[in-house]
């Protein structure tokens, strides 16, 4: 993990955020296949659940945020 010590203290935890939404980004993007196949193979299913599935499936394949250990200055 980059701790960003070339950075002011200020910028390390912006940038932290923002290391974290584009790889949620990127990981979205990765799961786009699965997402036109769901629709393709159960086109009966509503919007809302297709959502909810979509939404699932992220959260199974996102990494568990584990704060142990991680000491960031604010």
């Amino acid at each position: 993990m980059n701790f960003y010590s070339n950075l002011p203290l200020e910028q390390r935890r912006g940038q932290l955020i923002a290391e974290q939404f584009n790889a949620d980004e990127q990981l979205w993007r990765r799961l786009r296949g699965n997402r036109r196949l769901r629709r393709k193979l159960h086109p009966h299913l509503s919007v809302r659940i297709q959502k909810r599935l979509d939404l699932l499936e992220f959260a199974a394949m996102h990494p568990a945020q584990d704060c142990v250990g991680r000491f960031i200055h604010t």
